[in-house]
């Protein structure tokens, strides 16, 4: 198999060619996140002839996953959501290097990551790790694009400070501090297709490829908005903020330290007490273990939330609720629901199952 012949109608085009190509091979991406966004990030970009690509994620494939995450088939159950993606872009592109970190980024552990790599490409679902990723851009000059789903719509934000430059603006002008994980709801609290996420993993690829094999100029300081009911597309500008912690005259932030990507949360425990709280496993039927001893919890499916929300809200206020799920998200949504609902004795087990 012929490599040039493989990448032969994109290097038809004018602002490609074999130098764009060259560019293209050269390169070296990091994608954080192989859900809904990274599947078409990824096989885009390994398509396109990316030329080594880095995938971090350390979560295990999960049946719900299978509707937005399109390369995963139900065989990949229960295998690392990265190895799986890893294997099949490689498959799809025998020319290029693939590489798999199967570790969680934080602020102790980012910057070796970061040292060999041009791009970050942000595909993850959290605020603190959202945030982390830019403030790292920044900090050690790489280019970064960034979206994020809900529902029906989508947002994509490039930050080229490697190509660029630093003194543009940067996301913490419009967000000094990082919002609460739970200020938007997840998709497993909100619902979504998989396509709105094939929509926005498109446009992130496509802007990777613009500013690698350098095709057009970057939109700076803007967020770009897609509906895709009514298929708007939105662009709203923003201006650089002389006093902005990161990138302002005087920034407070000059460094990635830990207490700013971890924020302790009054609504978690970290240890079992059986005989002291209510325990409720939500987890769904796919999501047990294979070797999983039964438990004494009580077994509450999130899927059938609406069928049994009204039974915790009926519960006496001092009995203690905790709620169980794989990893600690869904379950730590569910309190903040209940909170809202008045019912303020909710309490998730951070870390979920795995960490327990």
């Amino acid at each position: 198999m012929n490599e040039l012949s493989f990448y032969q109608r994109q290097m038809i085009l004018k602002e490609v060619g074999e130098s764009g190509q060259a560019l293209l091979k050269n390169s070296k991406i990091l994608i954080v996140g192989a859900g809904g966004l990274g599947h078409p990030v990824a096989s885009y970009l390994a398509a396109a002839g990316i030329g080594e690509i880095f995938i971090c994620d350390y979560d295990k494939v999960e049946l719900s996953n299978l509707h937005r995450q399109v390369l995963f088939t139900p065989d990949d159950i229960g295998f690392f959501k990265a190895n799986i993606l890893a294997e099949k872009i490689k498959k799809q592109n025998p020319f290029i290097n693939v590489n798999i970190i199967n570790n969680k980024l934080n602020a102790e552990n980012i910057e070796p990551y970061l040292n060999n790599i041009d791009l970050i490409v942000d595909c993850c679902d959290n605020f603190s790790t959202k945030f982390l990723l830019h403030d790292s851009a920044f900090l050690f000059k790489k280019d970064l694009v960034q979206a994020s789903i809900y529902q029906f719509e989508g947002q994509l934000q490039v930050f080229p400070y490697k190509s660029y430059g630093t003194d543009l603006g940067c996301m913490r002008c419009l967000w000094p501090s990082i919002p609460s994980d739970d200020c938007s709801g997840s998709c497993a609290i909100t619902g979504v297709f998989g396509a709105t996420a094939g929509v926005l993993g498109s446009m992130q690829a496509m802007e990777v490829i613009k500013l690698i094999c350098k095709i057009s100029k970057v939109n700076i300081n803007t967020t770009k908005t897609v509906n895709l009911i009514n298929m708007e597309i939105d662009s709203i500008k923003w201006k650089k903020d002389k006093a902005c912690v990161l990138c302002g005259t005087n920034p407070k932030i000059t460094k990635i330290e830990k207490n700013e990507y971890y924020k302790k949360n009054i609504f978690e425990i970290t240890e079992l007490n059986l005989e002291n709280h209510r325990y409720i496993d939500i987890r769904e039927e796919d999501e047990y273990f294979l070797d999983e001893k039964p438990s004494s919890f009580e077994k509450k499916p999130f899927s059938e939330f609406e069928d049994w929300k009204d039974q915790i809200l009926k519960t006496e206020k001092k009995e203690k609720i905790v709620f169980v799920c794989q990893k600690g998200i869904k379950s730590m949504e569910l309190v903040y629901i209940f909170n809202d609902l008045g019912y303020k004795n909710c309490f998730s087990l951070k870390g979920g199952f795995l960490d327990a």
